[in-house]
């Protein structure tokens, strides 16, 4: 769990994920931060816009159950692991959570594809949660591509890492 923690201090390394909570043993990184970014769950209960409604939060554990690691998603090697289990010794050794081990590149990569989408989904509505009618979520257009560009944002690394 240490390393896991630690992962956004290496600069070799690529982090990309959603936590279910803000707090605890996973830290939170904003956009550029770091060389990745760890986006919290934002389930849709505040600033709603139309057509969409509020929705219910499920309370903890009801949210995001199967988790998964993807480790050189597109080098020859990869390693995808995916489960219940939430890598920590009470799941492991209490609550029998499970935990699967591929190696297919194929299965990796679309792994690796959907934790892109879900990195992004969660993002959008961790921002639309600090959204308010004096200070709305705006499209901007000015520059928008600029942080692909740039080798110190995450975005850049992202771009390059995915072009492989």
């Amino acid at each position: 769990m240490d390393a896991i923690k630690n992962l956004h201090q290496r600069k070799t390394i690529f982090t990309y994920g959603v936590t279910q909570s803000e707090g605890g043993d996973v830290n939170v990184f904003p956009p550029g931060s770091s060389n990745g970014i760890i986006v919290p769950f934002s389930f849709l209960s505040k600033h709603v816009p139309q057509p969409f409604v509020k929705e219910w939060s499920g309370g903890m554990g009801q949210v995001i159950h199967d988790k998964f690691i993807i480790i050189d998603f597109n080098d020859k090697n990869p390693q995808l692991f995916t489960g219940s289990s939430n890598l920590a010794a009470g799941g492991e050794e209490q609550n029998n959570d499970n935990l699967l081990a591929f190696t297919d590149p194929n299965v990796a990569q679309l792994y690796a594809v959907e934790a892109i989408r879900l990195v992004d989904h969660y993002h959008f509505r961790a921002v639309l949660q600090n959204s308010s009618e004096t200070s709305p979520v705006m499209l901007r257009r000015d520059d928008w591509c600029q942080s692909y560009y740039d080798p110190r944002n995450f975005k850049c690394q992202e771009r390059i890492l995915l072009a492989k």
